[in-house]
């Protein structure tokens, strides 16, 4: 027989007296020993609450950041979610969060950069003196006339962030006219004191050689008066062999409502204040504020509106150190942003853009200025929309090779797809 295990003992018997005798109750039975439960002490519901709220915390803090970067990386990205909140909750709240982002990642730069030296957009070249001038045989040894292009060697605004080669042209070759002289030349400027990483990427185009045309986008500015069919939003085929390059427009129209002209259609009626790029059926330009040039306005090819000017006549707009929202009606004035600009020399033989990272409006007009702009207006801003590309034509067909400074672009940017914001493209126009 087996023996019994410890956990199978059997119980006493109950009895009970009766009339002298035991009375048996019930028979012998054998009760299993169950095992002790131990139950774990509740946690306190309001510690549950806040390590949910601290991992749900955890969660949007990091889906915050990948969307950030994102947005800095996907070109349409931004704009589409922007877009999209604007018709909820309207530009004015959507500028408040756009400027919010913009002002932490600057702390973020500022402290990543402090060391760092200063920001380039291409490897420095070794540049050789500039030309001595020669002097010409036949007329008792005066020297010859200075060349009008390039523009003279820019002087940094800022001595202490400069790189070695800030303010020194360097020649932009093109294959329309590749044997020729270019027409072209780029810099670099570094106008913040404060910011190492603020840079402003300039090219100088030659007015005398080159044409710039404007052109309104699918899309943008709205307009209620030119239809879709009236602005196919692409470079006409008859430039496609003389096209060198392309440049951003302006903002969109629900900020600021900015008037536009083009080739004689007024998608946007022009504002008094408001800086005006026009383009002149004679080939000439002019970057005024509208009441200046209004009178001209029927010798106006084009026209495209913007803020008020940065550098008018030679002169730093005085608002600029007030920062005020003028100067970007999507983000404030004194926001560090990506941003782009326009400047036209004092005897209107030079166009400048510029466009770069790390810039305010204030200091984007000072380092248009100091390149040798007598007036300046800003472009767009944020980081889908400023681009110059360069183009080239091999096989016949152009095609979008390089770009100013770092941004998305398509080989067939403009010229085989239409593009739904206004531009301006640039062509050769002799040798």
């Amino acid at each position: 027989m087996a023996p019994i295990s410890e956990s199978q003992v059997p119980t006493e018997e109950p009895v009970t007296q009766q009339s002298g005798e035991t009375e048996r109750l019930a028979p012998p039975s054998f009760v299993a020993k169950e095992p002790a439960i131990v139950k774990k002490p509740a946690k306190p519901k309001k510690r549950r609450i806040g390590r949910a709220l601290g991992i749900a915390a955890g969660v949007s803090l990091v889906s915050l950041l990948a969307l950030w970067i994102a947005i800095q990386k996907v070109p349409w990205l931004g704009p589409a979610l922007a877009d999209g909140a604007r018709a909820v909750l309207g530009p004015e709240a959507v500028a408040w969060v756009e400027d919010q982002a913009y002002t932490a990642q600057d702390a973020v730069n500022r402290w990543r950069y402090k060391d760092a030296a200063p920001k380039q957009y291409w490897q420095e070249p070794v540049l050789p003196p500039p030309p001595v001038p020669v002097p010409v045989s036949g007329d008792g040894g005066a020297p010859a006339a200075a060349p009008t292009f390039p523009p003279p060697a820019a002087k940094p605004p800022v001595a202490e962030v400069a790189g070695k080669n800030d303010g020194v042209w360097i020649p932009i070759a093109d294959d329309v006219h590749p044997n020729a002289p270019p027409v072209m030349a780029k810099t670099l400027i570094h106008p913040d004191a404060k910011r190492t990483f603020s840079a402003v990427a300039i090219v100088a185009m030659d007015l005398e050689k080159v044409k710039i045309t404007s052109v309104a986008g699918t899309d943008e500015p709205a307009s209620e008066t030119v239809k879709r069919a009236q602005r196919p939003g692409k470079i006409p085929e008859a430039d496609h062999a003389s096209l060198i390059a392309a440049f951003n427009g302006g903002w969109q129209a629900i900020h600021g409502h900015f008037g536009m002209k083009v080739d004689g259609l007024v998608l946007l009626p022009p504002k008094d204040a408001s800086c005006t790029l026009a383009l002149y059926k004679d080939g000439s330009i002019a970057i005024r504020t509208w009441k200046s040039i209004a009178d001209t306005d029927a010798a106006m090819q084009s026209y495209r509106q913007t803020p008020p000017c940065l550098v008018e006549q030679g002169v730093l707009n005085k608002d600029l150190n007030e920062s005020t929202k003028s100067f970007g009606a999507a983000v404030d004035g004194g926001t560090v942003i990506r941003r782009s600009g326009i400047g036209l020399s004092k005897d209107k033989k030079i166009l400048f853009y510029g466009s770069g990272d790390g810039l305010t409006a204030q200091t984007l007009g000072q380092a248009l200025a100091a390149a040798g702009a007598h007036d300046v207006a800003e472009l767009d801003v944020n980081w889908a929309f400023p681009r110059y590309l360069f183009y080239g034509h091999k096989g016949g067909a152009p095609a979008a090779g390089s770009s100013l400074i770092p941004c998305v672009f398509k080989p067939n940017e403009y010229v085989g797809i239409s593009f739904y914001r206004d531009y301006f493209y640039v062509t050769r126009t002799g040798p």
